[in-house]
């Protein structure tokens, strides 16, 4: 790991902690810098569900996944095939087990330490600049507030530009996977309550105004954007797409992310939804939990206009060749960039409700990936 000042040592320490916890502390150091190890402990405890009680994979299954896996790594961990397949109901030796994943495939296609630098919402405007986005409000880069066309300007117009509005949508630029550091301010003294919130705040912040989402998919789930993850990879040629599902809120909660209880409903090519989901914990669901509408039948509207998106924001990003996206559809049926995962985008609940990542592409990717090289483990 190379050395970033004083920042080693917090990485460093924070690598050991996610060691030995199986967690990772919010705001220590980004999630793009830690280690493998750091990754995989936290992962199998925090993220990957238990797959005690599921059923075991047959032989002729374990077989086909040893044989598929053999050129790239001695023995390949059989707990992801079972999970996956548990839950998806099909088995392929083609599954992508997430640890192998982290290692060697997202560590080959992108450049993590840039990502480190890079993977900040407060970019996003000049990253892509031709894409649709949130409204902006006002970013606060270092110490510097820019408004809506990225001029430098007080503070104090900041939040009497906030005061006008019903509502804002505050965001921490980094380190908010899973839609934590993501806020909903609203109400009476909305600039008082952007004021504390951003004062409590050490990393950059980016100020916008809510999406108003396409009525269709307000219906599956009102209180949230319900967005869709787009997985792409970038060739020399073109920019393919390998996987797409729809992200669904429940509850109260205003975000659709997994960790917050969202559920990852597969799409077909068509943009209808699949017949199940799953939850990040690995519930396989048919319906919404709280709206009861079975899945099965429901359709993304405009959904060509999200590929359309994510092909033309691709294409700039040259050293990141695979990247999840969340993509919104607005009340217009335009698709509107949410978040660009520029690395360690998940793939579980992806998998769970998609099938293998690459599909029938796996062994191909995977040989550049390795290049003729066999590891001992998947941990090597």
């Amino acid at each position: 790991m190379e050395k970033y000042g004083s920042d080693f040592w917090k990485i460093l320490l924070d690598n050991i902690k996610t060691i030995l916890k199986g967690d990772y502390e919010e705001g220590s150091a980004d999630l793009n810098t830690l280690g493998n190890l750091a990754l995989l402990r936290m992962d199998r405890k925090t993220v990957t569900p238990p797959v005690k009680g599921l059923p075991r994979l047959t032989r002729k299954q374990i077989r086909q996944l040893q044989s598929f896996y053999r050129p790239y790594v001695r023995f390949m961990t059989s707990r992801y095939h079972r999970l996956y397949t548990a839950k998806s109901g099909k088995f392929y030796p083609q599954y992508l087990p997430e640890e192998f994943y982290a290692m060697h495939v997202d560590r080959y296609l992108n450049r993590r330490e840039e990502a480190r630098y890079l993977d900040n919402k407060c970019y996003y405007y000049r990253l892509f600049a031709g894409v649709k986005q949130p409204e902006p409000i006002a970013l606060r880069i270092g110490g510097t507030w820019l408004d809506a066309d990225c001029n430098a300007v007080d503070r104090e117009q900041v939040y009497a530009a906030v005061q006008g509005e019903p509502e804002v949508v505050v965001k921490k630029a980094f380190n908010s996977e899973g839609g934590h550091g993501v806020f909903f301010v609203g109400g009476n003294g909305i600039d008082r309550k952007v004021r504390r919130l951003v004062g409590a705040i050490r990393e950059d912040v980016v100020i916008q105004r809510p999406v108003r989402q396409h009525r269709e998919l307000a219906a599956l789930h009102p209180q949230s954007v319900n967005t869709i993850r787009i997985v792409s990879l970038l060739t020399q040629e073109r920019v393919r797409i390998y996987a797409a599902a729809l992200k669904i809120g429940t509850g109260s909660a205003k975000t659709d992310n997994g960790c917050q209880g969202g559920i990852y409903c597969g799409l077909h090519s068509d943009g209808s939804l699949r017949d199940y989901g799953v939850l990040d914990n690995g519930t396989v669901l048919t319906r919404h939990p709280d709206l009861q509408y079975p899945f099965a039948g429901k359709k993304v509207p405009h959904f060509a206009n999200a590929l359309r998106l994510v092909k033309k924001a691709h294409v700039f990003m040259g050293h990141f060749r695979l990247i999840s996206w969340d993509v919104a559809i607005d009340e217009a049926g335009e698709a509107v960039l949410i978040e660009a995962n520029l690395c360690l985008g998940g793939i579980n609940d992806v998998q769970m409700c998609c099938g293998p990542l690459f599909g029938k592409d796996t062994g191909d990717i995977l040989d550049e990936v390795m290049h003729g090289k066999r590891k001992v483990t998947t941990l090597l």
